[in-house]
């Protein structure tokens, strides 16, 4: 019965929002090769193709020259590690429960691996080697390796840390691990690491198509520069940034061309994002409103690319909206992976539509959700919530946190890229048409969402607790998480 209602669920869900699951290759005939390349905290107005002035990225702008660059790619929140999951498991972040939608750990949950299967476990399951290479970041309290996940070989971090020590700043933790063992290559820059153990397993001969997750840790800080050998953590200034931005997109490139080595790029699909939008006051988001923590355009609108020689267009600009869990749909459909059917994606594959054999339905909306949770002090509240429609988008933002009172705003995208002009008072029907359509949204994730459990505190945390407590508060008050938008 549980098989049943879930694919009439799946059903429905394909009908209204226009989910698809397409394939491109029978199994064992030539499957291309998947990597899904994921900046950390990279702003929409940080790369050159996107207009940056400021910043030389030769191989991204180049990537999307021989690709596809869309206008209107989200991010599925405006913070890390529920982006990640939502880009994981190709589900809205709300789907598992309040507790997902803010920073993971300070005892909070994490990715359950019976709950959320992940498109790494699909993949490997449809036959490909997987590997994740870089930052983690959904297993925060309880360290789970990504190997858990899905993923045979895992080089990488659970947190930020110091790019040349690879400890973290804070607490002085030790975070680099090997397949969850402790491992380190101390003095070579993060990225670097990632960078190397992609490249090595590009290159190690298989009769297995792969999978590589490759998650850079930059821009986000600890902010060093890549070019000053053990460079320790600096003040927060654009002119580090810039600096780390560019080591980024070198690294990039070194992937990209082991691809042109062992002459596989064209049966490789690249994709190219960020988790979400770029750092207040050092990236720069624009033309964007907003940055990183905000449901503004500028916290959860981010480059996005897709390069597949010979079967997507080169140079082609889409500006349809589409989001993370699009991705991870795409992603399966490339490499005839299923999702489970009690666990369906709420993405659709968009390779139909960026090849021209289909168009993306216009009237699919985009949902968004954003809480502050501290499990410890049972404080769980919706600090903003959006819906986008077409060129539409209507905001909520929560005055005060934690009451149900809320500010409304509606935005008309094509017009106002930015999102600064609020039209609700001239647009009081549309307002209203997209106000409904969120309800029913909120109303359908509670269906699947673990609720949020009172607890009572530890008399005393343990060790690890204390870390990452005090790494949580210490980052909340850099970004202003407790302020009001």
């Amino acid at each position: 019965m549980e098989k049943i209602n879930a694919l009439k669920l799946w059903v429905l869900w394909t009908l209204v929002f226009g989910v698809s699951a397409g394939t491109y290759a029978a199994p064992g005939e030539n499957e291309p090769n998947v990597i899904l390349i994921l900046a950390d905290d990279l702003g929409y107005g940080d790369v050159g193709c996107y207009g940056c002035p400021d910043i030389k990225t030769p191989k991204m702008d180049k990537l999307a020259a021989q690709g596809v660059r869309c206008t209107d790619g989200y991010a599925a929140f405006p913070v890390c590690s529920p982006s990640r999951a939502a880009l994981l498991t190709g589900r809205y972040p709300a789907r598992f429960g309040p507790t997902y939608e803010d920073y993971y750990g300070s005892g909070s949950p994490e990715l359950d691996l019976q709950k959320h299967p992940t498109i790494g476990q699909m993949m490997k399951d449809a036959g490909y080697r997987t590997a994740c290479f870089g930052k983690w970041n959904v297993s925060n309290l309880n360290r789970r390796r990504a190997n858990d996940f899905g993923f045979d070989s895992w080089v990488g971090l659970h947190l930020n840390h110091d790019y040349y020590t690879h400890k973290l700043e804070r607490t002085g933790e030790h975070d680099l691990y090997k397949d969850g063992k402790p491992f380190d290559r101390k003095g070579v820059w993060s990225d670097t690491i990632f960078a190397d153990e992609a490249i090595g397993f590009i290159k190690a001969e298989s009769e297995k198509p792969f999978f590589i997750f490759l998650s850079f840790q930059a821009p986000h800080s600890s902010y060093q520069n890549p070019n000053v050998p053990m460079d320790p953590p600096g003040k927060k200034e654009r002119k580090t940034l810039i600096k780390m931005i560019e080591s980024l997109d070198l690294e990039i490139g070194r992937v990209l061309k082991a691809l042109d080595d062992q002459k596989i790029a064209d049966n490789t699909f690249v994709i190219l994002t960020s988790d979400n939008g770029g750092a207040l006051r050092t990236a720069r988001n624009l033309p964007l409103s907003g940055a990183k923590q905000m449901l503004l355009e500028g916290g959860v609108r981010v480059p996005l690319i897709l390069r597949w020689p010979g079967v997507l267009p080169a140079g082609k600009e889409f500006s349809a909206p589409v989001n993370a869990m699009d991705l991870t749909a795409t992603i399966a459909a490339v490499g005839n992976a299923k999702p489970r059917l009690d666990t369906p994606f709420d993405g659709v594959d968009l390779l139909p539509t960026l090849t021209g054999k289909a168009e993306l339905k216009a009237a699919r909306p985009l949902f968004f959700r954003r809480r502050t949770v501290n499990v410890r002090q049972n404080r769980n509240v919706i600090r903003q919530s959006a819906v986008r429609k077409g060129d539409w988008k209507y905001l909520r933002t929560y005055k005060p946190i934690g009451s149900d009172k809320y500010q409304s705003a509606l935005y008309h995208l094509g017009k106002d890229i930015a999102g600064e002009k609020n039209l609700a008072t001239a647009n009081p029907q549309k307002m209203k048409a997209l106000s409904i359509l969120l309800d029913q949204w909120e109303s359908a994730m509670s269906k699947t969402a673990v609720p949020f459990l009172k607890v009572v505190p530890k008399s005393r945390p343990t060790k690890k607790e204390n870390e990452y407590s005090r790494y949580v508060r210490g980052f909340a008050r850099s970004f202003l998480i407790d302020r009001p938008m």
